[in-house]
């Protein structure tokens, strides 16, 4: 696998290969120079004859860059894919300046560099290691150490070196980038460059049980999951909404435990307190019926989400979680007022939350006292039952009370009579 100085090893090979074939071919005298500069940088302290390697762009290798290493990842481990690069030179060849001689100098030496790398469309291992003894003396010490600490040469997927094809208008844009001339140029890919990641492997141990007792995976038929489910919250016969005191029947699957009634918790749980947990007064393996009760002052209105733990094979399961709303009861002790309005609200209600008097298509939000809004800790202001709302502004008049609180209203309906009519006891004069 490759470090992460393949980038840079890649080019000194392309390097080592160009002027090794230039050599080879027009001898000592006509090889100029091979450099590997910006296009800005390529003539600024050369006027010879040169060759300039120019790496333009790197992008993500597709068919390697999701892969695992072959003998790196087992199966069942984890591991970071290697990094794979395709890599974009430019080679540029410049003729010596003002070398009346053989103005086509330069095309010669593309000539030969295309024709080198066309010799060797593939950067093999022992290309790599006969540049690294550097018998010719072709290469720098600080390069040949490059190209050692790159381990390319024993890099899993060999480096091809194919010629690409770049429009007018990309290499007017490239070129036109660095602010200089155009020079003859030809444009290669070089891939896959596979640089090995740092992070390392994640072996997990080997399972040794699937499943209790080693039983394997269960197979069923039908649609219904093996696991406890809900899928329905129910009001029983003759209630209409959901209030503190009253049941709420749960429907779903596999609610049934191996220890009975005992074996089944129902979780109710408000954003502003701690999870409510219920007994069933009835439970069987398709439904639950649970009753609202305990500590008043622990319940809020709003809206819960409940969950089911059951106790199953030894195991406590939990199902998935449906949302209810717990709707305020009010209780108005005088129904006929002038400037201010107070009424009794079950459950109580804390300053986190959203309150307001709704009266006709008037809403009038609630104001807690100042020593309430001064206390640090919600827990310390404690929940407030009793609610005075200022109905100095409102139009004198008869009016249907309903309190909302955190989006839930009351409902001052008396669904007993066919058809519902507003209770008597939820209406108030305002004089």
């Amino acid at each position: 696998m490759s470090t992460s100085q393949a980038i840079a090893g890649v080019t000194v090979m392309l390097d080592f290969l160009i002027t090794e074939g230039i050599l080879q071919e027009l001898g000592s005298g006509g090889i100029g120079t091979v450099t590997t500069k910006p296009l800005d940088e390529a003539r600024k302290d050369d006027n010879s004859n040169q060759i300039n390697i120019f790496l333009y762009q790197t992008l993500p290798n597709s068919a390697w860059r999701n892969m695992d290493m072959p003998k790196k990842v087992k199966p069942g481990e984890t591991g970071k894919p290697a990094l794979a690069l395709n890599l974009y030179y430019l080679i540029t060849a410049y003729e010596k300046t003002n070398d009346t001689n053989d103005q086509l100098q330069d095309q010669k030496l593309l000539g030969i560099a295309m024709r080198v790398l066309h010799d060797h469309p593939l950067i093999r291992s022992q290309d790599i290691e006969r540049a690294i003894r550097n018998e010719s003396g072709l290469l720098e010490q600080s390069q040949i150490d490059m190209l050692k600490n790159s381990n390319l040469e024993n890099q899993i997927e060999r480096i091809a070196i194919t010629p690409t094809t770049l429009s007018l208008e990309d290499l007017s844009r490239l070129w036109g980038t660095f602010q200089t001339g155009y020079r003859l140029s030809a444009a290669y890919e070089v891939s896959v460059v596979l640089i090995e990641s740092k992070r390392p492997v994640k072996t997990p141990l080997p399972v040794l049980m699937i499943g209790s007792d080693d039983k394997g995976i269960i197979a069923q038929t039908g649609l219904i999951p093996p696991v406890p489910g809900l899928t329905a919250i129910k009001l029983p016969k003759n209630q209409y909404y959901f209030t503190v005191g009253n049941d709420l029947i749960l429907e779903g699957h596999n609610l049934n435990s191996e220890n009975g009634e005992n074996g089944v918790e129902v979780h109710c749980q408000h954003p502003l307190t701690d999870p409510i947990v219920l007994t069933p007064i009835a439970a069987t393996d398709q439904q639950i019926m649970v009753t609202l009760n305990g500590n008043p002052h622990q319940w809020r209105s709003g809206f819960y989400t409940v969950t089911v733990k059951v106790v199953q094979e030894g195991r406590a399961r939990v199902t998935n979680a449906l949302t209810f709303p717990l709707v305020p009861e009010v209780t108005i002790p005088d129904r006929e007022v002038t400037n201010e309005l107070t009424l009794t609200c079950n459950p109580p209600v804390q300053r986190e939350q959203l309150i307001a008097l709704l009266l006709g298509s008037q809403e009038i939000p609630y104001q807690f006292t100042e020593e309430a809004e001064n206390l640090p800790l919600p827990e310390e202001s404690g929940p407030q039952s009793e609610l005075t709302f200022n109905v100095s502004n409102v139009t004198p008049g008869e009016y249907v009370v309903r309190l909302r609180v955190d989006g839930v209203d009351s409902v001052p309906i008396d669904f007993t009579q066919q058809p519902p009519i507003f209770k008597e006891d939820q209406k108030v004069t305002i004089s």
